[in-house]
């Protein structure tokens, strides 16, 4: 994955920083040992600097980079009057945050590919418990929990992020983007917790949630895509072009995207007309998704059309109301859900995951 120059910059500091501080050490080292020899007559071993390890280097530099990207907060779009550079400036501030929020996810899922499944620690089965809670596993079994985490736990397409946030945050200047930090339109459930919508509905409890920084909501969007219930379909997909070696594209992703948004499909539609305008990836005329039904994942992508409501009569309404309310009891009834492979839902029963829905928790949801 290529580095962004906000990213690259900050990778370049640390490691200056990194470099000077190892000669300081290896200077001061060497100034006490020959201070030591000065007041003894003894013969002293000198000792070398302390070596900084690979790994302790690798994590010092993620520290300096996510807390140099921590510290961005986000600037006024509204100062750009021409429409280009406000756009340039938009996807020139969330690329490294969308890099960034990948980066976290692949550490993770390195972290999980070291663990074995039929020698779990104490230790890793209580990190296992941890992360299966947040990306809502509900089996107990710590080997199905670290299947399931390395199924759900994958890279968000840069240009997926860049579109949706575009879409949600009105280029950065709505108000829940400037006062919040929210640039997902994520939804939260305690009082106090975020901001109200002013056409909140009357009894409704939910507040569009506030975070710290723009690095933390794109951080909570990408963990939300990858364990809500909502966003199986999108996980299947991907899950579907990695098993096929094709490249995970934000407009294919786009297709899971039904429950993000009450307008479904038209939305869905908007995310991919925004990566499509904006060149935010490749964009394929020919797409598979369009005309290759022979395609593996050609199933997944493909989206119900729009219902367009007949228009009927007055007494025809009332006769069906006692229809209409035996189907919704159904479809409660089926809320719970599982997740299985993609290339082969009817015999994944070994890792199955039910995915329980309730009201409050809305796909939009970050806890």
């Amino acid at each position: 994955m290529a580095l962004r120059p906000l990213y690259f910059l900050s990778l370049l500091t640390a490691v200056v920083l990194l470099t000077a501080c190892g000669q300081d050490n290896e200077s001061q080292d060497k100034n006490n040992q020959e201070n030591t020899a000065q007041q003894t007559s003894s013969n002293i071993t000198s000792r070398a600097p302390n070596a900084i390890s690979t790994a302790n280097a690798i994590a010092k530099l993620d520290r300096v980079i996510t807390s140099s990207l921590r510290d961005n907060s986000l600037p006024d779009f509204t100062q750009y009057t021409n429409v280009k550079e406000k756009k340039q400036a938009f996807f020139g501030f969330l690329r490294p945050l969308a890099e960034q929020s990948n980066i976290q996810v692949l550490r993770l899922r390195e972290e999980l590919s070291h663990i074995h499944p039929q020698r779990i620690t104490k230790q890793q089965a209580q990190r296992l418990k941890k992360l299966a809670r947040t990306y809502k596993i509900k089996t107990e079994d710590s080997a199905e929990q670290l299947g399931l985490l390395l199924r759900k736990i994958q890279i968000i397409p840069e240009s997926l992020v860049l579109a949706q946030a575009a879409n949600e945050s009105a280029w950065g200047t709505s108000r829940f983007a400037v006062e919040g930090n929210n640039l997902f339109g994520q939804w939260c459930f305690k009082a106090g917790c975020g901001l109200v919508p002013s056409g909140r509905p009357e009894g409704a409890k939910y507040e569009v949630r506030l975070f710290k920084t723009p690095q933390d909501s794109v951080s909570a969007y990408v963990r939300n895509l990858n364990s809500h219930g909502g966003y199986i379909d999108l996980r299947k997909i991907r899950e579907c072009l990695l098993t096929s070696q094709q490249d995970i594209t934000g407009r294919a992703l786009a297709s899971g995207l039904l429950h993000y948004s009450s307008r479904g499909v038209e939305y869905i539609n908007e995310i991919k007309q925004l990566i499509r305008v904006n060149r935010l990836e490749t964009w394929d005329k020919n797409w598979w998704g369009d005309y290759n039904p022979a395609h593996n994942c050609y199933a997944f992508v493909q989206v119900p059309e729009p219902i367009i409501e007949p228009v009927v009569e007055a007494t025809q309404i009332a006769s069906d109301s006692e229809a209409t309310n035996t189907s919704s009891t159904a479809t409660a009834g089926d809320a719970d859900t599982t997740e299985t492979s993609a290339t082969n839902e009817s015999t994944d029963t070994a890792t199955s995951e039910s995915e329980t829905k309730v009201e409050a928790e809305n796909p939009r949801t970050v806890k």
